[in-house]
């Protein structure tokens, strides 16, 4: 037990404790529905900026990149299941395709509005939460917090729904589950920005027509070209996977 667990109430820290454990029955039936095939290990989905297309036209190449601290659920990798394969095309016109071994996992369901009142009853017991509310550092300890959280807890991935779509709904849906990944440098503290071990296999699969640019406030992303006039045709999960074994690329038309 780390020693921020420690100093919890003991009360919060077993709620907390039985919320992840909670989590579990959700996050078996996400892996099951987005297993590469009967028996496959799971597929995730990563968007990237086009610049690096080339690094993932090879086998074996890097793999996927642990983001900072300044996102969502703070450091660690930010991916959707193949079953929605255009929700965080948003991010980048290359959509990645790997696998991943879930194996053991603990996990954290963000989308259950039990669970964020619980998160946030965790951040109000925090020593240091007004550095985060009434100084000009709130940006750096808010992020930082979800880090801890996850360190106190060794949750290995957070389910949450999206917190940033495309201005006409089209590729990103309210409903969707994004997950923010933890790699481990040492159990109960997360890696350092570098490549994620949790994920093999990376693939470009996914080539997007369409560009976003980031509205003010970044809450929205609006698309440059919209060639259709509309939303995109529906990209099915099968394809994904047809294409993904079969080191192909799948084109969405804007």
């Amino acid at each position: 037990m780390t020693w921020g667990a420690a100093i919890l109430p003991r009360d919060l820290r077993q709620e907390i404790t039985d919320a992840i454990k909670a989590s579990e029955p959700a996050w078996l039936a996400f892996v099951e529905d987005n297993r590469e095939a009967a028996g496959g290990q799971p597929l995730a989905v990563k968007y990237v900026p086009a610049r690096y297309a080339t690094t993932y036209r090879k086998l074996p190449n890097k793999g996927l990149f642990i983001g900072s601290s300044n996102f969502t659920w703070g450091r660690g990798v930010y991916v959707t299941g193949v079953q929605e394969p255009l929700s965080t095309a948003i991010y980048g016109r290359v959509g990645v395709v790997s696998r991943f071994d879930p194996s053991g996992w603990k996990v954290f369901d963000a989308r259950d509005p039990a669970n964020e009142q619980l998160y946030l009853r965790w951040l109000h017991t925090q020593p240091t939460y007004p550095e985060a509310v009434v100084t000009v550092h709130s940006n750096y300890w808010l992020h930082r917090f979800r880090n801890q959280f996850r360190e106190q807890f060794e949750i290995d991935v957070v389910l949450f729904h999206p917190d940033e779509k495309d201005a006409g709904g089209w590729y990103t849906y309210p409903r969707h589950t994004w997950m923010a990944v933890s790699d481990w440098e040492s159990r109960q503290k997360l890696s350092r920005e570098d490549y994620s071990t949790r994920f093999v296999d990376v693939w470009l699969t996914i080539l997007i027509e369409e560009e976003f640019t980031p509205d003010t406030p970044a809450l929205t992303r609006t698309p440059h070209f919209m060639l259709s006039g509309g939303a995109p045709a529906p990209l099915s999960p099968v394809l994904v996977r047809n294409a993904y074994r079969n080191n192909a690329v799948v084109r969405v038309e804007s």
